[in-house]
């Protein structure tokens, strides 16, 4: 059954929660009985109410269920760190104007020469990448991003740069992957390398690597403002050693968050972690919120 097939009928972590629950119930159950008579009791035949108590577990339980498979969000407390999963859209945010994005950051996964050519061969235009770049093309700001990325002083550390020269087309300058830049509450950050033929790719040890990185850089940056920050590497990007699950990327990313030490305790300051809708049906957010391994 593929309404039921996240979280199957046997899982260990939704009988123990079912349990739990059983126990609360129960409990109630015998607070209410010190207050119920023999007469109220008298009223009911001993199979109606087995019946009726066989029909209360099994309608829980059903919930439960039900609900495991179909959770479309999930909340951790990661290094005192809230961190929100969710449903929602990245792109969403870019329509809003940067004054009201006073107090949060948003995530775009660029490639490692952070280029801004839009032409399908060097950054396409349907990837986050390439929608940011058309839209701050189409708001004049082009040159102001270019010149933010060639100065930014925590970007362009001398040991950061690496100049390639004889590429053709796009930019010149490699970053480290994990590197960040920020630029009207939006940080771009080196997501994926580019090879001869201007194909991105990653491994899974350079996706661990990347997030271990961008944990350093983007605590230097953030000043306690929120997060926002798609699941990187659940589109186009190519995995050289075989493309993990969107689950597995995810567990990566919390998982590298909790061992890299970073925290946002500032206000009212937090992580959220934008899944895609087309991407929730991957998503096994009950074992996610259950983890405790992640927190």
């Amino acid at each position: 059954m593929k309404a039921f097939s996240k979280v199957e009928f046997y899982d260990r972590v939704l009988w123990k929660n079912y349990l739990a629950v059983i126990g609360v119930v129960g409990t109630i159950v015998t607070l209410i009985s010190f207050f119920v008579t023999a007469e109220d009791i008298d009223r009911f035949s001993e199979k109606q109410l087995a019946a009726f108590l066989v029909a209360g577990l099994v309608l829980i339980f059903a919930v439960m269920w039900y609900s495991a498979n179909h959770r479309k969000h999930a909340v951790k407390m990661i290094n005192n760190t809230i961190v929100r999963i969710a449903e929602g859209d990245i792109f969403e945010l870019l329509e809003r104007n940067p004054d009201k994005r006073i107090g949060e950051l948003s995530v775009i996964g660029a490639n490692d020469f952070y280029d801004t050519l839009v032409d399908d061969r060097i950054v396409a235009r349907k990837t986050l990448h390439g929608q940011y770049i058309e839209r701050i093309r189409k708001a004049g700001k082009l040159k102001q991003l270019e010149n933010t990325i060639e100065q930014d002083a925590l970007l362009n550390k001398p040991e950061h740069r690496q100049c390639v020269l004889g590429r053709q087309a796009g930019r010149k300058v490699r970053y480290p992957m994990g590197s960040v830049v920020e630029f009207e509450n939006y940080v771009l950050t080196a997501f994926t390398k580019f090879d001869e033929d201007n194909k991105a790719y990653l491994s899974a040890e350079e996706y661990v690597g990347f997030w271990m990185q961008f944990w350093k850089n983007i605590d230097e940056i953030y000043a306690g403002r929120t997060l926002n920050i798609p699941l990187m590497g659940a589109g186009i990007t190519r995995f050289r050693d075989g493309k993990p699950s969107k689950q597995e990327l995810l567990e990566v990313m919390l998982w590298t968050l909790k061992i890299s030490g970073f925290h946002n305790t500032y206000s009212d300051g937090k992580v959220n972690i934008v899944i895609y809708r087309s991407d929730v049906k991957d998503i096994d957010f009950y074992h996610i919120q259950h983890n405790l391994s992640l927190e």
